[in-house]
């Protein structure tokens, strides 16, 4: 007989647990059939003072910690708009998730995910409620924002480079004698094989491939 996936992931059920208890308690642990879901306030804290919260339902991935939890707004506060970061699904644009693979630790736990990510997105939505701006600047919507962060990851603004640096990163396995996607004309291995390699193993080849198509 099959395991439910919630007897399969109970050791992690008590590890979210138990990083939510001392900092987070108004978040309650939710197992279900086919997914863990997480529920209840999140705290806008500084200083020790509680200064605003967000009723929110927090969900973890099949494939976490690979995948990132999905974070939703569930109190009607912030309008579903792509203006106000919230994806078409519902759920909260935490961050590119390109760049997230770049400069997130792949270790992160559940804790300093809500620690970081989270609570920084819903500090922006309570300043912009305040017509503040956004805490850290945000970038474009969609496919100029993703665009506007391979080419200063690359330092390139020509399109022709960065589509050939995503059509590389976007395959299963890469090849040391394609052409370097830089446009020298040399062969990757002898131009810029190490950069291309070490993207590689940080992004996964689903997330340039969503870029165009």
């Amino acid at each position: 007989m099959k395991k439910s996936l919630q007897t399969v992931d109970r050791p992690l059920v008590a590890q979210i647990r138990e990083q939510l208890c001392n900092h987070y308690t108004n978040l309650h642990v939710y197992p279900e059939a086919k997914r863990i879901i997480v529920k209840g306030t999140f705290p806008i804290v500084s200083n020790g003072r509680v200064l605003d919260r967000y009723s929110v339902e927090i969900e973890i991935p099949p494939d976490y910690p690979r995948s990132w939890p999905i974070v939703r707004e569930v109190g009607g506060r912030i309008p579903r708009t792509s203006d106000c970061h919230i994806n078409p699904d519902g759920s909260a644009c935490l961050f590119l998730p390109d760049e997230a693979s770049i400069k997130l630790p792949k270790d992160l736990s559940f804790r300093n995910f809500l620690d970081g990510p989270v609570r920084n997105f819903f500090i922006g939505q309570s300043l912009v409620e305040l017509n503040q701006p956004w805490p850290s600047g945000e970038r474009p919507h969609g496919a100029a924002g993703i665009l506007e962060f391979y080419r200063e990851l690359l330092g390139t603004q020509d399109l022709a480079i960065v589509r050939k640096y995503l059509e590389y990163l976007g395959k299963k396995e890469i090849k040391g004698h394609w052409p370097c996607p830089c446009g020298s004309g040399r062969k990757l291995r002898k131009c810029h094989r190490a950069q291309v390699y070490a993207l590689r193993e940080k992004i996964t080849p689903i997330l340039p491939n969503k870029l165009w198509h």
